[in-house]
């Protein structure tokens, strides 16, 4: 499972599953769902944490604390970081640079980074542990 189909089952709140699942992996209705990140919370409120907005150097320690690797999924933002898979704290860098809203999911289905569009850029750490 890729890390856009494990933050959608761990992470989406259960009504808006099937929306995310069928419009995320499609070119032309992608937008339809990362453009949500701005305005909306369609997570499950009880596995994400609101943290202080930083920078990546900041931020990058918290989840590699909390299980986070060196390569990092980008899911929303501008064309040149949705969809890629880029080095941890080129992401953070690459979400906080976007004034759009941007999850950079660190472990599949287990732990992603939400930043809500700028401003007001609330962030969150979005965890699941089965």
């Amino acid at each position: 499972m890729n890390h856009e189909q494990a933050f959608i089952l761990a992470f989406v709140l259960p009504e808006k599953r099937a929306r995310y699942a069928e419009f995320l992996p499609k070119t032309k209705r992608r937008g339809e769902i990362t453009n949500r990140f701005c305005r909306f919370f369609d997570f499950i409120p009880t596995l994400a944490k609101q943290i202080p907005r930083g920078v990546a150097s900041e931020l990058a320690p918290l989840l590699r604390a909390r299980g986070a690797g060196d390569i990092a999924h980008v899911i929303g933002g501008r064309a040149e970081i949705d969809g890629q898979d880029l080095p941890l704290e080129q992401a953070i860098d690459g979400a906080l640079a976007d004034p759009s809203g941007v999850v950079v999911s660190c472990v599949p289905g287990r732990l992603a980074l939400y930043i809500q569009e700028f401003p007001p850029g609330d962030t969150f750490i979005l965890s699941y542990k089965p």
